[in-house]
């Protein structure tokens, strides 16, 4: 008799703006409102960061720095203190792509996301798996209704769904991390829309870790995913607000 899947790990999302965490929406970040959540009345990185922690029990983060991404920054402040202030590893996506990986900042805890969006040649990744820290670093295939966002011709790819293609080229070149993230569903509480994607991916690379997002608003989502091969789970508005209930720890 074969034994269940495996839970996928629950990582909670922080996107930080301006020095606070905001509530993420389809991917319109002009319109991002601060998070109201019931964990804490702070909207600071580090104070939520530290409650989602305690509440999840997490071992880890991802925290989405949306003032780098769009290029006003580097690394923020408020970005830096929740790193400075968590013993976990943080998975950031800081626009990796727009400026050079070497200066990411020296934190033990630090885990660069190359994100699909703004790395804009296969040679900032291939840069960034190089780098001499060689600290784990994750792919994000960065995703709009399925629809790949990024410089998909000069990664060499047929067309911007040819998501598997693209796949294979980063896990050829040394990604052993994988998320596969559908802005046009964070936040709206819509349901998961990588489930085939995901499958499809752990059926051709087994031994991947796959990380998937967008959309959580249920246990069954994340259930839903791990079946489908994740092995991590990314839940931004559902824990901000309270609404994803985990099940007990004999479920």
């Amino acid at each position: 008799m074969s034994e269940p899947p495996q839970r996928p790990r629950l990582i909670p999302v922080l996107d930080v703006m301006n020095g606070v965490v905001v509530r993420a929406v389809g991917g319109d970040r002009k319109n991002y409102p601060p998070v109201r959540s019931p964990l804490t009345p702070s909207t600071v990185p580090t104070d939520i960061a530290q409650a989602l922690l305690r509440s999840v029990g997490a071992g880890e983060l991802y925290v989405a720095d949306l003032d780098a991404i769009t290029g006003s920054a580097r690394v923020t402040p408020s970005v830096e203190a929740l790193m400075e202030a968590c013993a976990v590893p943080v998975w950031l996506d800081a626009g990796t792509g727009r400026w050079d990986v070497l200066d990411w900042p020296p934190h033990q805890n630090l885990r660069p996301v190359v994100g699909f969006e703004t790395c804009r040649v296969p040679e900032v990744l291939a840069e960034a798996l190089l780098e001499p820290r060689q600290r784990p670093v994750a792919f994000s295939l960065d995703l709009r209704n399925g629809q790949l966002l990024g410089n998909w011709r000069a990664w060499g790819l047929a067309g911007d769904r040819d998501a598997l293609a693209l796949t294979r080229r980063v896990v050829d070149m040394g990604v052993r991390t994988l998320i596969v993230l559908d802005l046009a569903r964070v936040g709206t509480g819509t349901g998961t829309g990588t489930n085939e994607l995901v499958r499809a991916i752990r059926a051709e690379f087994p031994d991947l870790d796959l990380i998937a997002g967008g959309g959580v608003r249920t246990w069954s989502d994340v259930e839903r995913l791990g079946k489908a091969g994740a092995t991590g789970v990314l839940v931004a508005s559902a824990l901000h607000e309270g609404t994803l209930v985990l099940p007990s720890p004999t479920a």
